[in-house]
Parts: structure tokens; C-alpha cells; sequence
């Protein structure tokens, strides 16, 4: 379980070196770095999960991150997060749903009450409560902040959603994952797009700021 920031001031450089929001790579990652990279995020068919592919690309910027802090970013509006200090059932953005067998009898309502009361209570064990801190604001995207290591690439693995943004303090690279993308683009020096790009667990290759992402057709 991550520890949340206190307040989004780690963040407060991001936004005046933002590119206009949109579908261009610098809508989502700073501008001024170096080299880009893009790294397509794995198909159906690959049998991969989005933070595995996170896992892997925090282990090819280990070294050029040493043991700082990682300042990570989650958008707020995932369906796994419910607002602080309410009822998870009324403010996240899942449900539960009662289904049967066409070739069976229709429960009864007390057996519905009781399926839906069951799957409440496994859903909601796996819900994040958002923290009553300020949120870090980006044109047209809230973000939740919190500071950790490399390793918490991983803090949402139960629902596979890697950090959307993430960075170290001294800000040497940026990774950035627009919720809608399908890829993540990092920002850094030419040698940290290099190893990005050697890297065959990735697939990366190199993007310029203002080349459109990728989305899903």
C-alpha cells in the first residue's frame, strides 16, 4: 500500500514545460529532455500486464537513478479508487452485477441481496481510498501523488495500472502514461533512451516531443 504525498508540490515544475494538451508525446511528458522513447504497451496476444512492462523499464532506469526518492502520480479517475472518508460502494467507479443460468430458476431477492452483499464485501477489500490532499493539476488531468523507490512502479499491481507519471527528484527522466495511450513515453538523456531502446523487454524506440502517441484504433 502506497503512502500518500501530503501535498502535489513534487509535481508543481511539470506544467509549464507541458506541450498543449493533447495527442502529441509532450502533452504528457515534459519538454526539454534530450531523447524520447516510446514503449508500446503489450496486445491481448502478448499475455503481458502493464505493470510487468512498468517493472521491467524501472529496472532499465535503475542506473541512472541510484537509491533517490521517485516522486509517482496516479490519476484520479480510476474506476479502483473511492473518495476519502466514504462508503467505497458509493463513490468508486465499480458495481457488482447478479447473474444465473437461463436454464436455472431466478433467484429469489434475498438470494440476490445476499450474492450482492458477498461481492461487495470482495470488491470493495480491493479498493484505494483517495487521500484528502491536494491533487497535482495538469490541463484536463488530477493526479494523486505519493514518493517512494523504483519498486513502486508495482504499488497497483492487483489491478495491473502502473503509475501515470513518474520521475526522480532530481528529474533526470520522466516517464508518462496518458490515460487513453496505448504506450508510455519516458523523457531523458540520449544515454537513458539508448538502454530504453537496447532493452528487448521493451521494445522501445525513439520519438520526437511532438509526435502524436499511440492509441488504440
Amino acid at each position: 500500500m502506497v503512502t500518500w504525498d501530503d501535498d502535489a508540490s513534487a509535481g508543481a515544475w511539470i506544467a509549464r514545460r507541458l506541450g498543449e494538451f493533447g495527442p502529441t508525446v509532450d502533452g504528457t511528458v515534459p519538454r526539454g529532455y534530450t531523447a524520447y522513447a516510446g514503449v508500446a504497451h503489450p496486445g491481448w496476444d502478448d499475455d503481458g500486464s502493464l505493470v510487468a512492462q512498468s517493472v521491467a523499464l524501472a529496472a532499465a532506469l535503475a542506473p541512472f537513478t541510484g537509491e533517490q526518492p521517485v516522486h509517482l502520480a496516479l490519476w484520479t479517475g480510476h474506476g479502483f479508487l473511492y473518495d476519502h472518508g466514504t462508503d467505497p460502494r458509493a463513490t468508486s467507479g465499480v458495481a457488482p452485477f447478479v447473474s444465473w443460468s437461463p436454464d436455472e430458476p431466478p433467484p429469489s431477492p434475498q438470494e440476490r441481496e445476499r450474492a450482492l452483499d458477498e461481492a461487495w464485501a470482495a470488491i470493495t477489500a480491493t479498493l484505494v481510498e483517495r487521500p484528502a490532499a491536494p491533487m497535482l493539476l495538469l490541463p484536463h488531468r488530477e493526479y494523486h501523488l505519493w514518493t517512494g523507490t523504483l519498486a513502486d512502479a508495482a504499488g497497483f499491481r492487483a489491478h495491473d495500472q502502473p503509475p501515470n507519471l513518474w520521475w526522480p527528484e532530481d528529474r533526470s527522466w520522466f516517464v508518462g502514461t496518458e490515460i487513453d495511450a496505448a504506450a508510455t513515453y519516458v523523457g531523458g538523456s540520449d544515454a537513458v533512451v539508448e538502454a530504453l531502446c537496447a532493452d528487448p523487454a521493451l521494445r522501445a524506440t525513439r520519438v520526437a516531443p511532438s509526435d502524436r502517441m499511440l492509441f488504440d484504433d
